[in-house]
């Protein structure tokens, strides 16, 4: 039996998702209605009756927006996700020595990434992470095949919070037969995972495939990777160093005493549910605007019980009335511009809102810049968390296997001395644009001390500009140094002198 320690920390993970299971199934049912729920109750018949039952799809769309979107963002394809620095405190030459070195490490880790199926399971794994956390196992393939990233969807995954708030624990619950197994895992192990015989395998089991964290050798990063089949262990491995767990998992937000938290896509649940509701009573108000329901006056003639074809004629007795409809006293227009409303809240939830212009007005250029700032900045809130459990783990995840294949360079000066590197995350581009947007600012005040200049304001320019600089702390403004503005006026002054001296020659 698998030691009871590791099964309690797995059913105590399994209760911790448990207690948030309604509004986890609850967002997966309105923004990825096609994936399974947590506890799947309800049979395919029933699934395909729920989804009929959907009249509106918008927090479905913003999702695979945002996922596409918080790929671009904190993963871009063809570019550099983070730049890598020496632990050590080098020498001017020692890094000018070592460049080369940083770039073909850098150039190795990227290529392998581009090489793998990420990005297509990215696009899976940012989806989740809009409910609730994201995880991907990362499985190397033997050196002549590209990793593989196999996302793990919410209902299997299990996550144990430790008491610093880290992930500890992370699991993923399957269910497998024995000859499935084999397929996963009989390669590299096949005395733990042979081919069953005749049809002994065909029997689903439940697996937990995952690692907790071992703290049994302080200051060092030690991972316990196990299989456990029906509650018996049927393989353990211990690795060592950073990058060495097989499984990443990234949370949006976590709670105080759990490891889960509410996604943005939980912000969006009321509003989608309203539009839901909206979409299907806008469509019934419409259908008995278009086709309502009449009432006749019964002649012994005329007969509507079938309701009026259109283009028949129907005969009716003399002096009888004309059906009349009983048409709803609804006003679609209010609905719809409410509709209208929620979407954009919907969008705003998501981080999936852009600069609009709400009037006639165009807006100008500083305007659209400082809502593109301010729309950017507002996803700092996740950014932290996602660099420090997702694009650092993943970094390190792929160095280390590529160091098991010894197929890094390997970082060492002319001396002997080894070079040991980490990844560090770029600069926000929230403050980019910020710090764009505040270097615009400062040079039209420029513009403002030029005018007052004209009028015989006195003031010092250069003073005031400087001044300008240090308070806005703008870092892009390069002023002329005095010798270079002196030099400049010289020489502009000698140019004058010749230019009046060839005149009065002529």
């Amino acid at each position: 039996m698998a030691g009871g320690d590791i099964i309690r920390r797995i059913q105590a993970a399994k209760e911790d998702r448990t207690r948030h299971e309604w509004w986890i199934n609850e967002t997966l049912r309105l923004a990825l209605p096609t994936y399974r729920r947590v506890s799947e109750t309800l049979d395919p018949e029933q699934r395909a009756e729920e989804q009929d039952d959907q009249f509106d799809n918008e927090l479905e769309i913003v999702a695979e927006d945002f996922a596409s979107d918080m790929i671009s963002t904190f993963t871009p394809q063809h570019e550099r996700w983070v730049r890598f620095e020496p632990v050590q405190t080098l020498t001017e030459g020692q890094r000018r020595e070592i460049g080369p070195l940083l770039k073909a490490y850098e150039d190795a880790i990227f290529a392998e990434i581009e090489r793998s199926n990420y990005y297509d399971a990215a696009q899976e794994c940012f989806a989740f992470w809009g409910v609730s956390a994201m995880a991907v196992a990362v499985s190397d393939m033997g050196p002549l095949n590209p990793l593989h990233f196999q996302p793990i969807e919410i209902p299997d995954l299990l996550m144990e919070r430790g008491p610093d708030g880290s992930v500890t624990g992370k699991w993923r619950e399957l269910s497998l037969t024995a000859i499935e197994q084999h397929f996963l895992w009989g390669a590299n192990f096949p005395a733990q995972f042979p081919m069953p015989n005749g049809g002994s395998g065909k029997r689903k089991e439940v697996v937990y495939e995952g690692c907790d964290r071992d703290w049994s050798m302080p200051g060092t990063e030690r991972w316990n990777y196990r299989i456990i089949v029906g509650n018996k262990e049927r393989l353990k491995l211990t690795f060592d160093g950073a990058g060495s767990a097989p499984i990443i998992a990234c949370r949006f937000r976590q709670q105080a005493d759990s490891a889960w938290g509410p996604g943005p896509f939980k912000k969006a649940t009321p509003r989608a549910r309203v539009l839901d509701e909206l979409g299907y009573l806008n469509l019934k108000g419409l259908g008995r605007s278009i086709d309502p329901p009449f009432s006749y006056e019964e002649d012994g003639l005329a007969n509507f019980d079938g309701g009026m074809e259109p283009g028949k004629g129907f005969a009716r007795a003399p002096n009888s009335k004309a059906p009349e409809a009983f048409l709803p006293d609804v006003r679609f227009d209010a609905s719809f511009f409410a509709a209208d409303e929620m979407r954009k809240g919907i969008k705003r939830s998501c981080y999936q809102d852009r600069p609009e212009q709400p009037g006639d007005t165009p807006p100008t250029l500083g305007q659209w810049m400082d809502e593109k700032a301010w729309n950017t900045r507002r996803k700092e809130l996740p950014r932290d968390r996602c660099v420090r459990e997702w694009v650092l783990p993943i970094i390190e995840r792929v160095a280390w296997i590529l160091q098991q294949r010894a197929a890094l360079p390997e970082l060492k000066l002319k001396g002997g001395t080894v070079v040991s590197v980490r990844p560090i995350s770029p600069l926000s581009k929230a403050k980019d644009l910020e710090d764009i947007s505040i270097t615009g600012q400062v040079l039209s005040m420029a513009r403002g001390i030029g005018e007052a200049l004209q009028v015989g304001v006195p003031i010092d320019p250069k003073a005031t500009m400087e001044a300008l600089i240090d308070t806005a702390k703008e870092r892009h403004i390069r002023m002329k140094p005095d010798e270079q503005i002196a030099m400049e006026m010289a020489a502009e002054a000698a140019a004058q002198g010749g230019m009046d001296g060839g005149a009065e020659m002529g």
